[in-house]
Order: structure tokens, then sequence, then C-alpha cells
């Protein structure tokens, strides 16, 4: 997934911010959370920020939480919640979600339809390809690709298909997990975000 807009063309800057908003995503559900990324959070400032949507709201309560954790305490409560020793917590893939079990036949529909897409799984990712973080790292992909460009129709089937049905559920097994805080705060965030994709897509899809 490497042939993506540079960032100085003419692309929407509302996909800009949705492209982005899925990279925060993906790097935050697989646990990629070092010193510099925190760093870089603590420079924005909160009065740039919309409080007025709901969005914007999460996304100051995510500033304001990374002020109060480091980056060792996040590894710790991620590590606790989506890995665990044996079976974790809580889980982020999801075949889980949408049967019970993992490595079901949403996965095996997801591997076709990344094949369709021209994608492939890096063979260094320990995790399968309907873990969360992959899944919004798909749709960055989709949403910036120039060669050639993903239609709109496209993103909102990977969406439908792969994360619309399950992505609620996960996001209260985080907020009722007894091992998340920090995370807890991420899923917030990330459900308004579905959410608004949710609306958005079906906004187009009926006109």
């Amino acid at each position: 997934m490497t042939s993506v807009h540079p960032r100085d063309n003419s692309i929407a800057g509302e996909d800009w911010a949705r492209a982005d908003f899925y990279s925060l995503l993906a790097q935050l559900f697989a646990g990629r959370v070092d010193d510099s990324f925190l760093a870089r959070f603590r420079e924005i400032d909160p009065s740039s920020v919309d409080l007025a949507s709901p969005l914007g709201f999460e996304f100051s309560e995510l500033l304001r939480a990374v002020k109060h954790v480091d980056s060792a305490a996040i590894k710790s409560e991620y590590d606790d919640s989506f890995i665990g020793v044996g079976r974790p917590e809580i889980f982020l893939f999801g075949s889980y979600y949408q049967t019970g079990f993992l490595n079901e036949k949403p996965l095996i529909k997801l591997r076709n339809d990344l094949a369709a897409l021209g994608l492939e799984r890096d063979e260094s990712m320990v995790e399968t390809e309907d873990h969360l973080a992959f899944l919004c790292e798909v749709m960055r992909y989709l949403i910036l690709a120039d060669d050639p460009p993903v239609a709109f129709s496209v993103q909102r089937a990977f969406f439908h298909n792969h994360i619309a049905g399950w992505y609620e559920e996960a996001m209260q097994a985080i907020e009722h997990g007894g091992k998340t805080d920090f995370y807890k705060v991420v899923g917030r965030l990330a459900k308004v975000f579905f959410d608004v994709e949710t609306q958005s897509f079906d906004f187009e899809h009926a006109v």
C-alpha cells in the first residue's frame, strides 16, 4: 500500500482529514505509541479544536489524556487489554465480533476483497488482516490511493463489509474493559469517527 497522493496535491481537505484520522487510529490500535508520538500531540493547541462537534470533543479528550500518561503506561495497558496471556480481555479482530471465533469466513471474504484491490498482507505482520489497525490502514490507502484512484463507492463497500458491522461492539468492549483507561478515550473517539463515516457513506449512497 505505497502508491498514495503526496500531501501537496488537489485532494480534498476533508479526505486528508479522514485519512489522517484513520492513520491515527491505526497507530493507536496497533499499540505503536511512543514518546515522540505523545510529544507531537502535546504540541497541539486545544483551543484549535471545535468542541461543538462530537468528534472535536472526543479528540480534545484524547489531547487531555496524553498529558497525563506516558508511553510505558500505554504499552502496559495495551498488552494487558488486547494481547494478554493466552486469551486477550478484548479482541480487535472483526471475525470475532461477526462470528464469535477468530479466522472464520469474514477473514476469508476480507482476503478476497484485498486481493481484488491488489493488496496483500505484509508477511512481517503478526496479526491477521481483520485486526482493526490493519483495516484502518487499508481505509487510509483507499482514500489516498492514486494508481489508480479508488472510488468513494469502493471505500464505502470496504467500510460496510469489514468495519461497520462490528466496530460498535468492539468499542463497547473497550469502554467496559476492566484494564482500559487511556484506551477508553481512544475507543470513544473511534466510535464517533466511525459513526461519522457511516453517516457520510449512507448519505452519499442515498443521493
